[in-house]
């Protein structure tokens, strides 16, 4: 459990890297687009869907570091008013048993479009250059990665199952 957490951690870290780069990249775009339309009167054709590509990556890899930060999205009034540990702990492992199915079919279906549309040798609208499948593999890329920080947190919850305790540090220190 401390190596996956170690390993999602660094591998995290890493995507915050790369959703940086993303941004910075997206308001280079943008920012070359407004200047090249307006003060030179002479459009980019490529730049917008660069920058929307750019947001599609970020987009996504940003969804794993919200799994890896536990800061989706969720109605927790029920599972907060569930009074045994154990049981929370259970409805938790059932949660994040239903989050690992539905990323499986991501990774999936989500690979198997990239192979079909790599396949086809689909290239980018304005950039003839970039292929279509670099695009689409963000989705089942990044569902690996969500994929691997729920189940971190399956095992703390499985964990908390066992041992009746919501995180391991409360059963070191008991």
């Amino acid at each position: 459990m401390e190596l996956l957490k170690k390993f999602n951690t660094k591998i995290n870290r890493i995507l915050c890297v790369v959703m940086v780069i993303c941004f910075i990249c997206m308001v280079i775009l943008v920012f070359t687009q407004v200047i090249c339309r307006y003060a030179l009167n002479d459009a980019l054709s490529w730049s917008e869907e660069l920058a929307s590509y750019f947001f599609h990556w970020a987009t996504f890899l940003g969804a794993s570091v919200a799994f890896y930060e536990n800061t989706h999205i969720s109605v927790s009034y029920f599972v907060n008013h569930v009074p045994s540990l154990r049981c929370r702990a259970l409805l938790l492992c059932v949660a994040d048993l239903c989050c690992l199915w539905f990323l499986g079919m991501y990774i999936d279906k989500g690979f198997e479009v990239c192979r079909l549309v790599f396949s086809f040798g689909e290239t980018a609208t304005s950039m003839p250059w970039l292929p279509m499948g670099v695009i689409q593999l963000a989705i089942p890329l990044a569902s690996v990665f969500m994929a691997l920080n729920v189940l971190s947190h399956l095992l703390q919850h499985l964990h908390s199952l066992v041992c009746g305790a919501q995180n391991p540090a409360e059963v070191k220190a008991a």
